[in-house]
């Protein structure tokens, strides 16, 4: 047997003699997905490798086969040598109809030799291949005898379309340069399985069972392929593969481990994205970026590499990698600073350190030198100051700031024994929300349906205080705005009477005038996660108190510092305390709690000086 796990160009294929069995489906590829294949063809070119002879390529999806046993071949009265193709028979019958229109329209007498197909149920499939042709007005005769001969012609018209739509384009079109540029410039993964395999099971393990040969499953290969570790014994190649099938195994199982805590911990990404969990371990490793389209990058990343290196050392920087990670996730430290880096929003002077590029810097470095280096990140990542940020212009930098100061309450507790829930951090909407609104631009102008639930919430509250008159409110003023608002129903509310109540009902909730300078910054802000509601979102401190409480009783996910400021923990006045307020002196209290936390992070005051240690750039890759 070959080697199991090859890239093989589109001509290395015309050679060989493929068998589509029983159980596979007809053909079914949409003209959209033929039209796509031929895009991402043209639209490729080549470029030169530094440092090699060899060119980049066009990656196609896998094709998995098995050669076929003597007995196999007799029958289904076949001879020579012969593949049961138990994946990728459609990008094969693509493939395949390419070439047979390349040999009639784009080629000249030298027409390229095509490989051959055999179907154990579609007999007439191949006489009808040889069949399509274009009719006198440019088209292809659609035959609906069988579903398989209408897709098969609907394909074959949807390659005649996408040629003449590329003749009468701007940019002159040649058919012989793009079939050539098809069938050496583009390549295939050819996963050959062992024999013994049973192909049915293969079959629907990656079609039924909905798990498709991913960059896992295919860079898996890599390692425990047959003809793996080929400078080893036979013995130390069996011990070896084992090894990394027991760590692989555990690897993906500490992935997809059902609390989350892991994964919440190492990525911002949604689990349910990845079929194979270790993929994003990979990913990391390769290098891969949000922006790269091709889905096979990470494979081949790993393809390439093997060439030059050998597969333990390869397996070695995963392992490597993987326990990295393990110990950054058990050291409290540790873990809530880079926790807090992968979390945190990129904006002008700073971006999100790589994980992989942050594990290869940790192990060039003694334990407190890499702690500082996450310090110089976590500084660029507070590289403002933080009474100048401002609700609208600032998202970015005010949500590390007091995301930051969430973490590095829990971090810095000498009686905090748990670790910030980035599982639960995660799994919610954040945004970043005045702890007391003071306009009202945030509601809509013609969706009369915000104003009338904020009324309501409110007027209730008017009417507590109505039936149980507080010292620092006035009970006329309170009576009025109720009687006001109740005139109002939904047919005779504008937007001018509704702005016109919302600013009298907030400004009875205000005790000092200095809030209308703070409302815009960090002092009036926190992070709240709740639903999309302008109602809620726009309420007064004393409602948005009340829906804290309920939702920390419903055992919602509320940050420390969030909870702290409605339970008015950073004022500490006791019984003293004004709960229907967000004073002047709770504002003052907040702002200095937040700027005690953040203040050896802020590049100014930093408990270091810059250039005690080399400040170097974190790669994004482990490379």
């Amino acid at each position: 047997m070959n080697d199991p796990l090859e890239l093989k160009k589109i001509d290395q294929l015309l050679d060989k003699q493929f068998f589509i069995p029983h159980y596979q489906r007809g053909y079914r590829w949409t003209n959209q997905q033929v039209v796509q294949l031929l895009e991402d063809i043209d639209n490729f070119f080549p470029k030169e490798i530094p440092g090699k002879t060899e060119k980049t390529f066009y990656c196609l999806q896998p094709i998995v086969v098995k050669k076929m046993s003597d007995v196999y071949k007799a029958s289904a009265d076949l001879e020579g040598d012969w593949y049961e193709v138990i994946d990728g028979q459609q990008r094969l019958t693509t493939i395949y109809l390419i070439i047979n229109y390349g040999n009639i329209y784009w080629t000249g007498p030298d027409k390229s030799e095509k490989f051959k197909i055999s179907y154990e149920t579609r007999l007439k499939c191949v006489e009808f291949f040889d069949q399509l042709s274009i009719e006198s007005d440019d088209k292809v005769k659609i035959n609906k005898d069988n579903i398989d001969f209408f897709h098969i012609s609907s394909a074959f018209q949807a390659i005649r379309s996408w040629e003449l739509e590329k003749r009468n384009s701007l940019i002159k079109f040649y058919g012989a340069r793009f079939f050539e540029k098809f069938l050496g410039d583009a390549k295939i993964i050819w996963y050959e399985v062992l024999p013994e395999e049973n192909s049915r099971n293969l079959f629907e393990r990656l079609n039924l069972g909905k798990i498709p040969l991913t960059n896992a499953e295919l860079t898996k290969a890599l390692f425990l392929s047959e003809n793996s570790f080929k400078d080893y014994t036979l013995e130390e190649r069996k011990i070896k593969q084992i090894e990394i099938a027991h760590l692989w195994d555990e690897i993906e199982q500490t992935l997809n481990d059902q609390d989350q805590k892991f994964w919440s911990f190492i990525t911002n990404k949604n689990r349910a994205a990845f079929d194979s969990k270790i993929e994003l371990i990979l990913d990391m490793i390769s290098g891969k970026q949000p922006t790269e389209k091709d889905p096979l990058y990470t494979f081949l990343q790993f393809w390439e590499k093997q060439k030059e290196q050998k597969l333990d050392e390869i397996w070695s920087e995963i392992e490597r990698f993987y326990f990295t990670l393990q110990e950054w996730f058990k050291d409290r430290n540790l873990y809530h600073k880079i926790g807090y880096l992968i979390a945190a929003k990129p904006f002008k002077k700073f971006e999100n350190p790589g994980l992989a590029g942050l594990a290869k810097v940790s192990m060039k470095k003694k334990k407190q030198d890499f702690d500082k280096v996450l310090n110089l990140l976590i500084q660029e990542s507070l590289a403002f100051e933080i009474t100048e940020l401002v609700y609208r212009g600032h998202n970015s930098q005010l949500f590390n700031a007091l995301l930051f100061f969430n973490v590095e309450t829990i971090r810095d507790s000498k009686s905090i024994d748990d670790y910030y829930p980035f599982k639960q951090h995660k799994g919610n909407h954040w945004s970043i929300e005045h702890i007391h609104a003071r306009n009202s631009e945030n509601f809509e102008k013609t969706k009369k349906e915000p104003w009338n639930l904020w009324l309501s919430v409110h007027q209730n509250l008017l009417q507590e205080l109505a039936d149980n008159p507080k010292d620092e409110f006035d009970t006329n003023r309170i009576q009025k705005l109720i009687l006001e608002i109740e005139k109002y129903n939904t047919t005779l509310l504008t937007w001018d009477r509704f702005n016109s109540l919302f600013q009298q009902v907030n400004d009875l909730f205000v005790n000092d005038q200095e809030i209308d300078k703070d409302s815009e910054g960090i002092s009036n802000l926190a992070l709240l996660s709740q639903p999309d509601n302008a109602a809620l979102n726009n309420a007064v401190f004393e409602i948005k108190r009340r829906v804290i409480i309920n939702l920390d009783i419903e055992g919602s996910f509320i940050p420390i510092c969030t909870r702290r400021l409605f339970m008015k923990y950073y004022t500490k006045d006791g019984i003293n305390s004004q709960y229907y307020f967000w004073s002047a002196n709770d504002r003052f209290k907040y702002l200095e709690e937040i700027k005690q936390k953040l203040y050896p992070y802020l590049p100014k005051n930093a408990k270091y000086e810059e250039d005690e240690i080399e400040h170097e750039e974190v790669p994004q890759t482990w490379e």
